[in-house]
């Protein structure tokens, strides 16, 4: 983990009052709708304590207001404008719905068809949905699935590994039955995008929408907006002072969330939004499709509000209404930034808000005052009402005594170093428990935390980012550890991690020599390795079979498939593998390796 400069954030504040903004003037009207909201964000920006600020309103389809307030690097006093990148996090769900919307006005896909008809090696827990979820099902949140997140947050696992992995995460709720927000099916939607189109979901997104709206700093990696000279670092609160934190790379689940823009170019995305799918005179994406993310398909767990109605969502969009006005909205929040993201199509109108922090959502009450001044309503001080919000759970908080489920004096029931090990999930990875100078230490995905005991075989360490992690290890019959379980995903039962031997040099440089490319009856195989231990066959229109060793160690069951197994065979006296023989059912079939 990088080092976090400590910066006391109330040093600073003499600095922030800088304001950046792209329009010399503005209309009479808009300036006038528009009195007194610079002051107001300026006000919201400190109260919170966030570094920087950036605004963008476009109406109709015309940028009619960017500004960027604050400072988007503290240490070195350079200030936020209407250029600075920022990680835009879930409102690139949006997008990448418009690029699965012009699949269907090219005739590559329908949005009611199967989507294993069009990915065969798609596959879910459940086989009815692997069988019927659609690529709408994929963007309005209703495949059953709750969020799994710890699954890819800090992976470093490929999209392609993170799409095959889907079949091993349990649902929490029937196929169509409620709505759950989900990264992983968005994920699987730009998937689709990029094998559709033979090219990434990256490249197309450049091409398809950036391109033609003239988005030319935005970017799908937070590794290429640090490259730009205008970008926003990320900030969150820790230990009660405002710190720079590291970016957090999501390029795997990166239709889900991993686009970086500014308020200018996303007045762009804005006015094509409100203009039927088009910009200058291209059209982008059809009306009709552009509609369909915008229209209702699923009810959300929201209740009215004296403001706000009923919530719903489309695709990539929730809807709304606020103060009787039709409002589509959607937040994003990532390490570091969160964004809001608005339309008020009867009104022609649409906004932005960027922030550097990740300690304090004040997007959405900027939002909220941006409506009252555009739509000329009795202003409401949303900052009020979030700052005494903030001070009862405060006060609460203070009240309530902590609670806690730990049985005390209790004891491991084995020496530290039996827990030592590698223990691996199919959907969430793997877990390795180290020893670290007579302490246990867990190091999953991109984060190692020291574990504390706290009750007989449970063991907890804490992360600012990710908060407490719990691990239950279990032993067998024979008195032995031979899992973890964690509950890593609060809808479903803890996932349970089966401890696997560690393999030798020796024995992954084995594995490693059976990886390649094999010819069977003039079609092309591959074997590959998935992690450190595993080898993987991918056959052509198949989904890919873990190969689960036999008691020969050139020998492999296919997993899932009884009778199925496979044995790499070398050339008489030597190591070199010539080919690979599939024991089947039905016969033997040899593929050769292909040099």
């Amino acid at each position: 983990m990088e080092s976090l400069f400590q910066i006391r954030f109330c040093t600073l504040l003499p600095v922030f009052f800088l304001s950046i903004s792209v329009l010399a003037a503005q209309p009479a009207e808009i300036s006038e709708l528009l009195e007194g909201f610079d002051e107001y964000v300026e006000q919201v920006r400190q109260d919170w304590e966030v570094p920087g600020v950036a605004v963008g309103i476009v109406r109709g389809d015309e940028m009619v207001y960017a500004k960027g307030y604050g400072l988007r690097d503290v240490n070195r006093g350079l200030p936020v404008t209407e250029n600075t990148l920022f990680a835009i996090g879930s409102t690139t769900k949006a997008m990448t719905a418009v690029t699965v919307c012009q699949l269907v006005d090219d005739g590559l896909i329908e949005l009611d068809e199967p989507l294993i008809e069009y990915l065969p090696d798609f596959r879910m827990y459940d086989d009815y949905v692997t069988h019927h979820l659609t690529p709408r099902d994929l963007m309005c949140h209703r495949s059953g699935l709750p969020r799994h997140d710890a699954a890819w947050y800090g992976s470093d696992r490929s999209r392609e590994e993170l799409f095959h992995a889907l079949r091993y995460l349990e649902p929490s709720r029937g196929f169509r039955e409620a709505w759950q927000y989900q990264n992983l099916m968005f994920m699987a939607a730009g998937y689709l995008v990029g094998q559709m189109r033979g090219a990434s979901w990256e490249q197309v997104i450049r091409e398809r929408l950036f391109g033609p709206l003239g988005m030319e700093r935005s970017s799908m990696s937070v590794e290429d907006s640090k490259k730009d000279e205008d970008h926003a670092l990320p900030y969150a609160e820790i230990e009660d002072e405002v710190r720079p934190i590291p970016f957090r790379n999501i390029d795997a689940v990166g239709p889900a969330g991993s686009v970086n823009s500014s308020v200018a170019e996303m007045s762009r995305w804005l006015i094509m939004q409100l203009n039927g799918g088009k910009f200058e005179g291209q059209q982008v994406v059809s009306s009709s499709m552009l509609n369909q993310t915008h229209t209702p398909h699923m009810p959300t767990p929201s209740p009215p509000s004296e403001e706000f109605f009923y919530g719903t969502y489309g695709l990539g969009w929730g809807i709304t209404a606020y103060r009787n006005h039709l409002l589509l909205t959607h937040g994003g929040g990532i390490d570091g930034f969160i964004t809001q993201v608005a339309l008020l199509p009867k009104d022609s109108i649409g906004i932005v808000v960027l922030t550097n922090s990740s300690s304090a959502d004040i997007a959405g009450t900027i939002r909220n005052a941006v409506m009252d001044h555009m739509l000329g309503l009795e202003r409401i001080d949303w900052n009020q009402r979030a700052l005494d919000r903030r001070a009862k759970a405060e006060e609460a908080q203070t009240e309530e005594e902590e609670e806690t489920d730990q049985i005390k004096d209790t004891r491991p029931s084995h020496p530290l170093p039996d827990y030592t090990g590698r223990y691996d999930h199919p959907g969430y990875g793997t877990i390795r428990i180290l020893m670290d100078n007579e302490q246990l230490r867990v190091q999953y995905n991109s984060f190692d935390l020291p574990l504390e005991h706290f009750h007989y075989n449970v063991f907890q360490g804490e992360d600012p980012r990710i908060g407490k992690i719990r691990l239950n290890f279990h032993t067998d019959a024979s008195g032995m550890i031979h899992q973890l379980s964690s509950k890593m995903e609060p809808a479903v039962d803890p996932i349970v991690f089966e401890r696997t031997p560690e393999l030798s040099a020796e024995a992954r440089e084995r594995l490693q020599s059976y990886t390649g490319s094999y010819l069977l009856q003039g079609t092309e195989i591959t074997v590959s390795m998935r992690g450190e231990n595993t080898l993987v066959v991918t056959v052509p229109g198949q989904p890919p079979y873990t190969l689960v060793p036999r008691q020969k160690d050139n020998q492999f069951q296919l997993e899932g498939l009884p009778g199925y197994w496979v044995e790499f065979t070398s050339e008489e006296g030597t190591d070199k593998v010539k080919a690979v023989v599939f024991h089947q059912p039905n016969g033997m079939f040899t593929a050769e390796r292909k040099e």
